[in-house]
């Protein structure tokens, strides 16, 4: 009873997850500039920055095609405009809508950094992630919910352009909201109504 209410919240939850991606990417479709490694690991399917105002916390989320703990070389780079002046240093590649003046790092070995701070980096599969304070990121003109972002992936162990393997999306959209307290109230709506399905079943099992 147990393990079968446990599994069910856990796809709900994934399912949730899964349809909180702000943009998706297509698979297998490396920078003709990249030089590096062509493991499922650097190919970027969707990916995900969203701002909570509650916590005044940012959420970086990045879904590749393959595992991605371990992967020698391994990195994704979310790239944030938060205002002022900003650099476009991607535009020889045909990526002129990438601009950014501030940089979040997470890799495959299970660090993270902004800058010089070090950031806690969660990996589960095929999925990495961190939760960031806003702290770390601060303003250089623009709203928190305002910064706009891209993420790519590179090879570390390749120099210049020829480390960049993906990016999702090739231009900035702006961070997503975490879901107000009504959506969560739905979700836990749903896992309630999952819970009363397996209660049923394991009676009749009885």
């Amino acid at each position: 009873m147990k393990k079968l209410l446990l599994k069910a919240l856990t796809v709900a939850g994934l399912a949730a997850a899964a349809n909180a991606y702000a943009i998706t990417d297509a698979a297998n479709d490396f920078l003709s500039v990249y030089t590096g490694s062509h493991d499922a690991a650097f190919d970027v399917l969707s990916a995900d920055v969203a701002y909570n105002a509650a916590s005044n916390e940012f959420v970086f989320r990045t879904t590749a095609a393959g595992p991605i703990s371990g992967v020698a070389g391994a990195a994704y780079v979310f790239g944030l405009d938060v205002g002022g002046s900003t650099n476009a240093p991607f535009a020889s590649v045909g990526l002129p809508g990438v601009t950014f003046n501030s940089t979040v790092t997470l890799r495959a070995d299970g660090t993270g950094s902004i800058g010089a701070n070090a950031v806690t980096t969660h990996i589960v599969g095929n999925q990495i992630f961190s939760t960031v304070s806003a702290a770390l990121l601060p303003s250089k003109g623009l709203a928190f919910k305002d910064y706009t972002w891209t993420v790519w992936s590179i090879d570390n162990r390749v120099q210049g352009l020829g480390r960049l393997a993906d990016f999702a999306p090739d231009a900035n959209i702006t961070v997503s909201a975490v879901p107000e307290a009504d959506s969560y109230a739905m979700l836990l709506a749903g896992l309630g109504m999952l819970g009363m399905v397996a209660r049923r079943r394991s009676r009749k099992t009885v």
